[in-house]
């Protein structure tokens, strides 16, 4: 009993080390936003480090403001088609329990909502480890759960999506399937009947929130499948025929005050099975009708594939032995204790689902690594070596096994703190979030914000004006329009789609298709003008330092064929060190660029220039060499210093380079507002040309 008390006590001591090293590399990342402070914060306060965090802030922001009304149209998102009823995003209270909680935390303690994020999302982040620990505990491996929640907090899939300043439903998507798992171990080991129910109520109410909170219904329904299953097993296999009433009671307080969600769960996880693994595509109504526009998703980087390898390095501070050995633990867990593992074994397969699709399902791996190592040390003291005749005693198993346990932790935590290296950082700079501040004061209210999709949340938060298309707007036909108008060479038929989506929106884009129109065909007449109305919104176009890198996938959409089914990647390169030479420059992997021959020596051969562009200050000046060949761009700018660019032809002719990188319009079509090259330019568009 005295070992039991000091186990335990020791037990207790390793969870509080977890908790407080998960905390520690989220917190670490302080010192290094304020070494940059001119970069990452803004009046102050810090800038959000996930596309998706400017959007639960803004919901925030709504609701100290008492402009949340559900079921109402998000009015800042979707432009025009926020408009519409039938097609607007409309403010939802699922999955928005984090901007209720940021909400009135700010209230609460009269603090901006950035200071809240600020200490709140590390916390939440870490709180998986303590219903993962007792879960393991309770079934005699408690080294497990400890070993599982290092790897957990520390692995870079889960640390990349719950890090500083990331305010993201991810924080807690870890927690609940956990908390809820462990609620249901409780009510079936448990004899005394209050317990057991109450337990059962705490599930119940743990999927309710989990619903407020993440709202996949899919995730929830398999949380009670695997109940269900259990109490089958319990029942028809195990014969313990006394536990149907109080299985049968559980499963109605589970299921009673969840049903309205939990029905759609079946068909969700079909989907989602059926597009991940078999690799379907949805065959709705709206996706057929869509079916011919290109393929936004292919170029979000969290959906592209990761080898094996990859995966399960990443998990483990780039140690592919120790994932490995992980992974094979895990698999040896879920086969010789089923039962025991069953409630969290669906949680385990959606982190293999990592294998298979988007590498964001790796941090539902990155604890059962973990759990995996842990086993391997229950495995060889509890079962293996006393079968060989080494510690065949409870009591030298129990002392071996907290030795060896101890120093076991201690060796993953030297590990895993390699995580320390890993920073995170704002999505936007300051410099670009003064650009979108400024949209506030001098734009009108009901004015539009054109410009690519990753910055849509972070505009309507900043700027508090209309966007578009957004990160959760993204894959409809709009953002193939609004690539075209940056990757056409005409200033007018860039003009022309934008007054036609200014005007039609998706509505119109989903009243032409389903009229018979083809997307090859509606796309010329825009092109053409001939449903480009004028423009009865004031609508900006914003170019914005981050679309340098994405500028080839927008590129690729822009120039897409609808007869070859396939775009052209947008080339450009941008050399990292350049010095400057009588003759011009010599950049570090491009070579000599002479500026007054007009041609680039790389060593191995040479490429003609075809136009020069070069600023210093507010000075400009332009050349041209060759017919054919190559835009050099040299940009000379205080505080900034060079910004180098190299541009083929056909890129180079496009509104995109022109207006942003050269800040050349037709003011037939455009009219420049704002020049703070290369952090943003922008253009407001003529009402008429």
């Amino acid at each position: 009993m005295e070992n039991f008390k000091k186990s335990n006590i020791l037990y207790f001591f390793l969870l509080l080390i977890v908790l407080l090293f998960g905390l520690w590399i989220r917190f670490d990342n302080i010192s290094f936003w304020k070494k940059n402070r001119s970069l990452f914060y803004f009046n102050n306060l810090p800038i959000y480090s996930a596309y998706d965090s400017f959007h639960f802030a803004k919901l925030s922001q709504d609701i100290k403001k008492g402009m949340f009304k559900l079921g109402e149209p998000e009015y800042l998102r979707m432009f025009p088609d926020n408009k519409n009823p039938e097609i607007a995003p409309k403010y939802e209270l699922w999955g928005n329990l984090i901007s209720f909680v940021e909400a009135y935390l700010s209230k609460l303690f009269n603090l901006p909502i950035e200071k809240i994020t600020f200490y709140l999302i590390p916390i939440l982040a870490v709180l998986f480890v303590i219903p993962l620990f007792f879960y393991f505990k309770d079934l005699g491996y408690p080294f497990s759960g400890l070993i599982g929640g290092i790897i957990g907090v520390s692995a870079s899939m889960y640390l990349g999506r719950t890090s500083f300043m990331r305010l993201d439903t991810d924080c807690l998507n870890l927690f609940f399937p956990f908390f809820i798992a462990y609620a249901f171990l409780q009510f079936f080991s448990n004899k005394n009947p209050v317990k057991k129910y109450l337990w059962i109520i705490v599930a119940s109410l743990g999927l309710f929130l989990y619903k407020f909170w993440y709202s996949v219904d899919g995730l929830m329904f398999l949380l009670v499948s695997v109940f269900v299953f259990y109490l089958f097993i319990e029942i028809a296999i195990k014969k313990k025929k006394r536990n149907l009433k109080d299985g049968l009671i559980g499963l109605a307080i589970l299921i009673i005050p969840n049903i309205w969600f939990l029905i759609n769960g079946p068909l969700e996880i079909w989907h989602a099975f059926s597009s991940l693994v078999l690799g379907l595509k949805k065959t709705t109504a709206e996706f057929s009708l869509y079916k011919d526009f290109p393929n936004i998703m292919q170029s979000i980087s969290e959906l592209q594939h990761a080898s094996f390898n990859e995966i399960l390095g990443r998990l483990t501070s780039y140690s592919l032995l120790i994932g490995v050995l992980g992974f094979l633990g895990a698999i040896l867990f879920f086969l010789l204790n089923f039962r025991k593992g069953l409630f969290i074994l669906p949680f385990f397969g959606i982190g293999i689902l990592s294998f298979f699709s988007g590498s964001r399902f790796a941090m539902y791996l990155a604890p059962f690594i973990g759990i995996g190592l842990g086993y391997w040390l229950h495995l060889f003291i509890e079962k293996i070596f006393p079968r060989l005749g080494i510690f065949n005693t409870p009591e030298k198993q129990k002392i071996v096994l907290n030795l060896t346990g101890v120093l076991f932790f201690i060796t993953t935590l030297a590990v895993q703190s390699r995580a320390l290296t890993f920073h995170s950082y704002p999505k936007v700079l300051s410099p670009i979030v003064k650009n979108m501040v400024y949209l506030k004061t001098h734009t009108p209210s009901n004015a539009a914000i054109w410009t690519w999709w990753d910055y849509g949340y972070a505009f309507e938060y900043y700027s508090r004006r209309a966007t578009f298309h957004d990160g959760g707007a993204q894959t409809t036909p709009k953002t193939y329009f609004i690539a075209r108008s940056f990757a056409t060479p005409s200033f007018k038929e860039a003009w022309n789609i934008t007054a036609f989506l200014s005007h039609y929106g998706l509505t119109g884009i989903k009243k032409f298709l389903q009229n018979g129109t083809s997307a090859k065909e509606l796309v010329e007449m825009v092109r053409e003008g001939k449903l480009s109305p004028s423009l009865s919104t004031p609508v900006y176009w914003v170019f914005t330092q981050d679309l340098f890198t994405k500028f080839g996938w927008i590129y690729y959409f822009g120039t897409y064929d609808f007869d070859k089914k396939r775009g052209t990647f947008g080339k450009f390169f941008f050399p990292k060190m350049c010095k400057a030479i009588p003759e011009g420059l010599i950049c570090q992997g491009l070579g000599k660029v002479n500026l007054i021959s007009g041609v680039i020596d790389t060593g191995n051969g040479v490429i003609p220039i075809m136009s020069y562009f070069h600023q210093e200050g507010d000075k400009k000046i332009e050349k041209n060499f060759f017919k054919k060949g190559v835009l050099f761009v040299w940009i000379e700018k205080p505080k900034i210093g060079n910004f180098v660019a190299v541009y083929p032809e056909d890129v180079a002719q496009s509104t995109f380079v022109k207006m942003f990188v050269l800040r050349k319009y037709d003011k037939k079509y455009f009219t420049l507002v704002r020049d703070d090259f290369p952090f943003a330019v922008i253009y407001k568009v003529n009402s008429k040309p």
